[in-house]
Formats: structure tokens, C-alpha cells, sequence
């Protein structure tokens, strides 16, 4: 089964149709999705900012990183629910498109930076060169994925 074979398969189904006919399903959703999106990025920025030293100097590198990061686990739960819910609204639309590949693997990428930074702010080594630049690949890789998912919608799908 190709990707636009499931996708019109997906589309079909009852929940699909539902979500699909639902005036407010999508909107909430998409709402949902958004906020849960900027609370998780606000919540990295915290932790990456203080890697680098520009933020929240007051307090230690693990104490910000145990304050923030436990946060991004269930930000991540909603989204995947979020996120899996919008997908079979409109499965051919997101399925299909190059942009959410993109998200996918940066999210992917996220997700280990994310538990490589947790695991060198519990450390007791300086932060370091290393440090800094995950904190950086971190930026940009939440970054990338907030501008992939926004471009969902206007990049067409194959």
C-alpha cells in the first residue's frame, strides 16, 4: 500500500469523516496543537538559553534544566495526540508532504538532543563547548519544526 493509498483509505474512515464534517474539530485541534507547541519551546528556550549562558544565571544548570524539561515529556504526549488527530482529518494533505517529513525528523532530532542536554545538566562538568552547541542545535531544530509544521499548509503534497 503506497502513502496515497493509506491516506485515501484514512480519509474514508468514520473518524476521518467526523473530524472532517465537525465545523469546530479542526480548529481546536489546531489551537491545541499550537499552544501546546509554544509552551514546549518556551520550555527548551529556558534550558538551552541557560546552556548558553544568557539565561536564568541566577540559578544552576540543573535546577533549570529539572524545572523545564519534565514539562516537554507531556507537551509531547499532546501533541502526538494533537498531531495524529489532525493527520487523519486531512491525511492526504500532511501524508503526502515533504514539509512534514521535515517536522518528523527534527522532532526525531529534537527528542535526543533534548535527552542529551537533560543528561548533561544532572553532570557535574562545566558547560562546555559541547553543551553550547547542543543548545544551539536544539534552537534551531524547535525552530525548524515550528516553521515545517506551519508550512504543512502551503507546501503541496505529492
Amino acid at each position: 500500500m503506497t502513502v496515497m493509498e493509506f491516506s485515501d483509505w484514512l480519509s474514508a474512515t468514520s473518524a476521518s469523516q467526523f473530524i472532517q464534517v465537525t465545523t469546530w474539530v479542526i480548529p481546536s485541534l489546531q489551537t491545541v496543537h499550537i499552544l501546546t507547541l509554544a509552551l514546549l519551546f518556551a520550555s527548551a528556550l529556558m534550558v538551552d538559553l541557560r546552556v548558553l549562558g544568557t539565561g536564568l544565571r541566577s540559578e544552576s544548570l540543573r535546577a533549570v534544566a529539572d524545572r523545564f524539561i519534565p514539562t516537554i515529556w507531556p507537551c509531547l504526549v499532546v501533541l502526538l495526540i494533537t498531531g495524529s488527530l489532525l493527520i487523519v482529518a486531512e491525511p492526504a494533505r500532511t501524508l503526502g508532504n515533504p514539509a512534514f517529513y521535515l517536522k518528523m525528523i527534527c522532532l526525531a532530532a529534537a527528542i535526543i538532543v533534548t535527552l542529551w542536554l537533560r543528561a548533561f545538566a544532572r553532570g557535574s562538568r562545566p558547560v562546555g563547548g559541547l553543551a553550547s552547541m547542543l543548545a544551539v542545535v536544539s534552537l534551531l531544530l524547535w525552530a525548524t519544526i515550528i516553521v515545517a509544521g506551519r508550512y504543512i499548509a502551503y507546501i503541496e503534497s505529492n
